[in-house]
């Protein structure tokens, strides 16, 4: 029986963090601030305040500002240019290619910023499922019921789980996940049963 392999987005597959969550981060103060009616300054706050304590700021927003999910993430999710910011991970085809079994994108980003990432990325093809913000509802990782909507929806009994945050890994190790921290952070949390500094150090020879 081939393994299962769960797959995050944004800072996994692609480095997000250099050119797209900078755009992305603004577009969502600029929101906050227009929808909340506070300033820049206190958008900002507030924004990485609700990322920090629900995993995306949109669960926050919808929960205590009753924003309106669809036209937040279409207002922030669109990017001019979209193909120049996209930094695929090193062998990132390579690595996908070696791994055999069903593959599975488990993301809190929205669908159709999903499916432009893998297609600017030419990986759209080696994904047997994907599970984004909206399929949960808007629970965002590391959410227990987020996880739960994920599991059940995919029927999921084991797997591995690739991921660069590690709360959202320590849900998965709850749920009886091989957890799998892609990160160059020294600590080593006991719910994590792997670690790697680069996707690449996945390829199966």
């Amino acid at each position: 029986m081939k393994d299962t392999w769960i797959f995050d987005l944004d800072n996994t597959l692609h480095d997000a963090q250099k050119n797209i969550f900078p755009i992305i981060n603004q577009k969502i103060n600029q929101y906050i601030s227009k929808s909340v009616k506070i300033n820049i300054t206190e958008a900002d706050r507030l924004r990485q305040q609700y990322w920090d304590y629900y995993g995306a700021t949109i669960e926050g927003l919808i929960k205590h500002h009753n924003i309106n999910p669809t036209e937040f993430l279409e207002v922030t999710h669109t990017l001019e240019n979209f193909e120049e910011l996209i930094v695929p991970m090193p062998d990132l085809i390579k690595v996908l290619t070696s791994i055999n079994g069903e593959k599975i994108l488990y993301t809190n980003a929205p669908r159709n910023y999903t499916n432009k990432v893998l297609q600017i990325c030419q990986i759209e093809n080696y994904f047997d499922g994907i599970f984004s913000i909206e399929d949960a509802n808007y629970i965002a990782k590391p959410s227990a019921t987020s996880m739960e909507f994920f599991i059940k929806k995919y029927k999921i009994k084991v797997a591995n789980f690739v991921d660069d945050v590690k709360e959202n890994l320590e849900t998965a190790n709850q749920f009886g996940l091989s957890t799998i921290w892609l990160t160059n952070e020294k600590e080593n949390p006991s719910y994590i049963d792997k670690k790697i500094t680069k996707l690449r150090d996945l390829i199966v020879n």
